[in-house]
């Protein structure tokens, strides 16, 4: 979340290994309802859905638009960024652990 004025991200995590090697972000539910499911899924009856959704999503350090798809898996319950986000962005900008 983003606590401090000065500072223009909206959703933050520092990767963990799973992020880069399994193909899919896993993210805190807070930030997904309040930044995925509230603003870019047009609030929490789309989420109830639990389908795979696209949704747009901004690299501010590339300037560049990318097009990911959240699902809430429900049999741990998790939410995540699956498919294009390896591509898109851990192999683009060879994200590692700990970035």
């Amino acid at each position: 979340m983003n606590m401090n004025d000065d500072d223009p991200w909206e959703i933050k995590k520092v990767l963990e290994e799973s992020d880069v090697c399994c193909c899919r972000l896993l993210l805190n539910k807070d930030l997904t309802y309040n930044f995925v499911i509230l603003v870019l899924m047009g609030g929490a009856e789309a989420a109830k859905q639990k389908e795979e959704v696209k949704v747009q999503v901004w690299d501010v350090d590339t300037k560049s638009l990318h097009s990911l798809v959240f699902k809430i898996w429900t049999s741990a319950p998790s939410h995540v960024f699956i498919k294009i986000w390896f591509y898109d962005f851990v192999l683009r900008r060879n994200l590692k652990k700990g970035d």
